[in-house]
């Protein structure tokens, strides 16, 4: 069936381009049924349209616009309508509202046209965003307003209602991982070449409510992976809210993090500290970016450079690599969940934004206070590697890091190779507890002196007599922070 009842019913409340839609469907011969604000507007502009409470007899007030019997029969049954064009109240673009005004924001009548149009494909064509009217206007011309056509427009519209719902619903219940129903109300917001491999196509999809806090300001087009390695580096430097830091990331695991009395110097003891796998990484800052820290950064070869803020100057200096991407992130867009698909399901968990409170100490010797603040710096940075890892640290910055190993040895042993000839005097931080004496007495052939690790063994006692054995310091937080 490539033909519909050439009768349009127009309710919108983004008017965007809607008078020179509907004037192009009058072309067409369509008759014209509209909502009080869109049918003044169109008439105001010389477009003849009847007002619906008089197509339906009926009266349209504040709340009650389209919903009638009538009109529902005529598009899901007759198919008399022929043409449905709607979108929404925009709950999704209110901000600092309160809860009586965000009521008012929730369409109802608009769901409903929408989906009836959308369920009777067969007869009626739905349109419910300004970028689709001229696709529309040229499928009706050219006899291309199939039934197959008609049914993809149907397909994107239960996608939209579906979004819309979804805003509301997160709005209402908030970001909880015990919620009974999980969705994400999330839009197409960067189109990107391909996935993590070129075979993969791929989009970054971000709730509209957050669009305006995350700004690309120059470089190449970013990338699936770049915005994973992002979200790293951001969160990471982020740990460490009273301190100057920057973490530097390759593959969703820190290859150098640091702190600074200035950003500058964070900057470069966090490069300083694997200067090989920072080629090509991505730099992550928790304070605006000053011109003397973009200065160094340009220096240096790196995808991606994300913080909260950039001074104008360190802005120019910055764009001035031209491939390199430049995000500015406000830390409000991190959400308190996180989640990932498998099974064709959804993980869902609150986030590790556990920090660390208290711990005890359980061999012989106590960390001294130098150890003591390498080990709290350590355990910070641990929590963003990927299990099974380890961080080898001192004064404030990493000196090597073992991560994403199958044994805990095996991350010691990594740790060890990148720190080298740093690894003397050093502390160590694991993210789970050790099974074995093995990756103690490798850390301490190496010169590791203070061990900060969750606990929870059942060897944690051969765990503990070899930092005796060794003179080593070892502290247990009873808490964990693996990162699949």
């Amino acid at each position: 069936m490539n033909t519909i009842s050439k009768k349009a019913l127009i309710s919108v409340a983004n008017k965007e381009g809607i008078v020179e839609f509907a004037r192009s469907l009058k072309d067409l011969n369509f008759e014209i049924i509209a909502t009080g604000g869109t049918q003044k507007l169109l008439k105001d502009n010389g477009i003849d349209a009847i007002k619906i409470d008089a197509y339906t007899g009926g009266s349209e007030s504040e709340r009650v616009k389209t919903l009638s019997q009538k009109i529902a029969k005529e598009i899901l049954e007759t198919g008399e309508i022929g043409l449905v064009v709607c979108n929404l109240y925009p709950f999704f673009a209110q901000k600092d509202k309160s809860l009586d005004e965000m009521i008012e924001f929730i369409d109802i009548g608009g769901v409903t046209l929408i989906r009836a149009g959308a369920k009777n494909f067969k007869q009626v064509g739905v349109v419910y965003d300004p970028g689709q009217y001229t696709e529309v206007i040229n499928a009706i011309k050219n006899n291309g307003f199939t039934e197959e056509f008609r049914l993809h427009l149907a397909q994107m519209a239960f996608d939209y209602i579906a979004w819309y719902d979804v805003v509301i619903a997160d709005y209402f219940s908030g970001e909880r991982a015990e919620k009974q129903y999980f969705s994400t109300a999330a839009e197409r917001f960067i189109p990107m070449r391909y996935g993590e491999n070129p075979h993969q196509k791929a989009s970054f999809y971000l709730n509209k409510l957050h669009q305006d806090n995350f700004k690309i300001h120059g470089g190449k087009q970013i990338s699936y992976n770049n915005i994973l390695d992002a979200e790293v580096a951001f969160c990471a430097a982020h740990e460490f809210t009273d301190a100057i830091a920057c973490a530097i990331i390759k593959h969703q695991t820190p290859c150098g993090v640091a702190i600074g009395t200035t950003q500058a110097e964070a900057f470069e003891r966090a490069y300083t500290a694997d200067s090989l796998s920072a080629f090509g990484g991505i730099v992550g800052l928790n304070r605006v970016v000053t011109t003397e820290t973009a200065e160094l950064i340009k220096q240096h070869f790196f995808e991606v450079v994300i913080a909260q803020g950039y001074e104008a100057k360190a802005l120019e200096s910055l764009r001035s690599k031209k491939n390199l991407r430049i995000v500015e992130l406000s830390p409000e867009i991190i959400q308190p969940i996180t989640y990932r698909p498998v099974f064709g399901g959804i993980l869902v968990q609150d986030r590790d934004r556990a920090g660390l409170k208290e711990w005890e100490v359980v061999t012989k010797r106590p960390p001294s206070d130098d150890e003591a603040e390498a080990l709290k710096f350590a355990w910070k940075v641990v929590k963003w590697t990927k299990s099974n890892s380890v961080v080898f640290a001192v004064n404030g910055r990493t000196v090597g890091i073992g991560a994403g190993q199958t044994s805990r040895v095996g991350a010691v042993e990594i740790a060890l190779g990148q720190a080298r000839e740093q690894s003397k005097g050093v502390v160590m931080a694991s993210d789970a507890f050790f099974p074995f004496r093995d990756g103690i007495d490798v850390a301490a052939k190496a010169g590791v002196t203070a061990v900060i690790q969750p606990g929870g063994s059942k060897r944690d006692q051969e765990v503990i007599d070899a930092c005796d054995e060794h003179s080593m310091a070892m502290v247990f937080t009873q808490m964990r922070h693996f990162r699949h």
